[in-house]
């Protein structure tokens, strides 16, 4: 092992206790530190910083218009417009099916659009004009196809309708013309038909009664045979030529002489041949006489026949009367309510006929209007625009996504549209009036004047405590578009109701103005290089919150001072950005800094570690 050289190892002892030495030296110096601060605090600054304080902030007068009137608070809130897809893009179809009865077989079809790109998101500006959307090609394509098939099919039924209906409506007015005509005829129909039946039933009645007539005359003429006939047979009393005048006698007269003839032979007896030419005379006379008889008998019978005839015909002929008289006279009827009718029912099939026309009407509008908003919507070039400006609040569809139902293409606040909503007291809500215009400052821009319009008061309470009954009043915020940009949902606004302004005026912060003994007064810098104030007197006017109208001893530029008091270093610090100079009874503390502590100045040669400090205090080391 190397051996260390004599005198090294306490060489090395030495600076070890060296070093600590300067570690204790140091410890104490920064408690003599801490000392000497806290007594300078506690001597110097501390009675300081207790004594009150004037502090004078500067402020200006300004000119302007100065407002007056009810206060109050509220956020802004948006109102939402939305973009949004509820088009019809389903059309029916209809096709023949022989094996069915010819019957039509109804079918939907229906084509969607499909998102090909989104060029925005939810949060960004948009201005009218901006691209929103982009469908794919092919989907538009597929869904134009479609709906232009429709509507050729729909022009052609439309077409084959219309012919049908003025067909229809042709023969419908021959119908109605029809039947005016034969109401304007049906009185002389049934008149004619009715004098036509009549006559007939006349005619036969005449032929009757002069047939009846010469009934008489035949029966005269059978009586007359008859007694002629009579009187043949069984002679007169004035019939004296011949004796047998009974034809029974006659006859058996004519059988003796036959026997006689026949027994004897005798042929010419002396009254043979006068009898048998009695004989015959008598039987030619006989048969004349039967012959007469029956002609007349038979004349007689056949023309009562004939009468019988003509009663049955005539009975007849009154029977068919009768029924045709109720037929023409229903067929009357008929005809006049029918032409009474005419009209209605011209009119009831016009209409019934009309409205298949107006079916096919409606159906081909209905294929017209898909087809007019389906191109409209997605234009020539299948992109959706923004039809405004504002920001967009929502966004309904992604790259990919198929129109399959109606939905909202994007949300988003106009920038013209902005409303704020506060509920007024009834002792407030009285002075104001729909369209009055009200002052707006929002919170977020300080300074910047917006102007708004009282849109709606609500005429219910919308409290009922029993210390405060409020009314809901709806305010719309004015102003230019960039301004307008700048404001977001949900900002918090003063609003003031003005009830009282002056235009062109003087007007400084309230806080300017001091009142004493009824009279106003504003602090003025009388001595700049002193920092010395001074109150001048002024006439005020008008006041709100903030400001006070000036109405002389002031011009427009000039500085005045707000005076206030502080008693500590924080309310000193809050102030110092706004205050020019101030006034204290003590030593500024502008004249006070702690750079002016130099450590460089204390050394630790002054210091007699080992002795201790002059005057005592503190003892002596080890």
């Amino acid at each position: 092992m190397k051996q260390m050289e004599p005198g090294k190892e306490g060489s090395s002892d030495e600076k070890k206790m060296s070093t600590k030495k300067k570690l204790r030296l140091a410890a104490v110096l920064v408690v003599i530190l801490a000392l000497i601060f806290g007594a300078c605090y506690t001597v110097l600054i501390a009675p300081y910083l207790s004594q009150e304080q004037w502090v004078y902030i500067e402020t200006e007068v300004v000119r302007g218009t100065l407002t007056v009137g009810v206060e109050e608070s509220g956020s802004l809130e948006y109102g939402i417009s939305t973009i949004d897809y509820d088009l019809d893009l389903s059309v029916t179809t209809s096709s023949d099916d022989d094996d069915d009865d010819d019957d039509d077989d109804e079918e939907t079809v229906e084509k969607y659009l499909k998102v090909e790109e989104v060029y925005v998101a939810s949060g960004q500006r948009i201005e009218e004009g901006d691209a929103i959307l982009k469908f794919t090609d092919s989907s538009v394509s597929d869904v134009r196809k479609l709906l232009e098939s429709a509507l050729v099919d729909a022009r052609s039924d439309y077409a084959e309708a219309e012919s049908t209906y003025e067909l229809a409506v042709l023969e419908a007015q021959t119908t109605y013309e029809t039947s005016k005509v034969a109401q304007s005829y049906a009185s002389e129909i049934y008149e004619y038909s009715s004098s036509s039946v009549s006559d007939n039933i006349a005619s036969l009645q005449i032929e009757i009664a002069q047939m009846q007539a010469k009934t008489t005359s035949l029966e005269e003429a059978v009586t007359e045979a008859q007694e002629n006939f009579n009187d043949f047979l069984y002679g007169s009393e004035d019939d004296t030529d011949f004796e047998y005048y009974d034809y029974s006698a006659l006859e058996e007269l004519y059988q003796a002489t036959l026997a006689l003839a026949e027994e004897e032979g005798i042929e010419n007896t002396a009254n043979y041949m006068q009898i048998m030419d009695l004989y015959e005379s008598k039987m030619s006379q006989y048969n004349n006489m039967v012959s007469a008889v029956e002609n007349a008998q038979e004349a007689l019978q056949e023309h009562l026949d004939q009468i019988e005839e003509l009663q049955e015909e005539l009975t007849k002929a009154q029977e068919e009367a009768a029924l045709s008289q109720l037929q023409a006279s229903q067929t009357y009827e008929e005809s006049v309510l029918e032409g009474e009718n005419a009209q209605t029912t011209y009119n009831a099939a016009v209409e019934e006929l009309k409205e298949d026309l107006e079916e096919a009407a409606q159906e081909l509008e209905e294929i017209q209007n898909q087809l007019t908003a389906f191109e409209e919507f997605v234009g020539d070039d299948g992109i959706i625009y923004a039809d405004g400006s504002g920001i967009i609040t929502g966004v309904g569809y992604e790259a990919g996504d198929t129109l399959t139902t109606s939905g909202t293409v994007i949300s988003y606040a106009p920038t013209g549209d902005m409303t704020i909503s506060i509920d007024s007291t009834q002792e407030d809500v009285v002075s104001m009036t729909v369209g009055d215009t009200v002052a707006i400052e929002f919170t977020a821009y300080p300074g910047e004047a917006y102007e708004g319009t009282i849109l709606s008061i609500d005429t219910t309470a919308t409290s009922r405590s029993s210390s405060t009954i409020s009314y809901a009043v709806v305010i719309g915020v004015n102003g230019e578009e960039e301004a307008l940009q700048k404001l977001y949902g949900g900002m918090t606004a003063d609003i003031t109701f003005i009830t009282d302004q002056s235009e062109d005026t003087l007007y400084v912060s309230r806080k300017a103005v001091v009142t004493e003994d009824g009279k106003s007064y504003v602090y003025v810098l009388s001595d700049s290089e002193s920092g010395e104030y001074e109150l001048q007197e002024v006439t005020t006017g008008l006041s709100n919150t903030s400001y006070i109208e000036i109405l002389s001893g002031l011009e427009e530029g000039d500085i005045v001072y707000i005076a206030s008091t502080v008693s500590s270093v924080e309310e000193v610090e809050d102030t110092s950005s706004d205050t020019t100079s101030t006034d204290t009874d003590s030593t500024d503390l502008s004249d006070f800094n702690m750079e002016d502590f130099d450590m460089s100045d204390f050394n630790m040669s002054d210091f007699d570690m080992g002795g201790g400090m002059s005057g005592g205090g503190m003892g002596g080391g080890r």
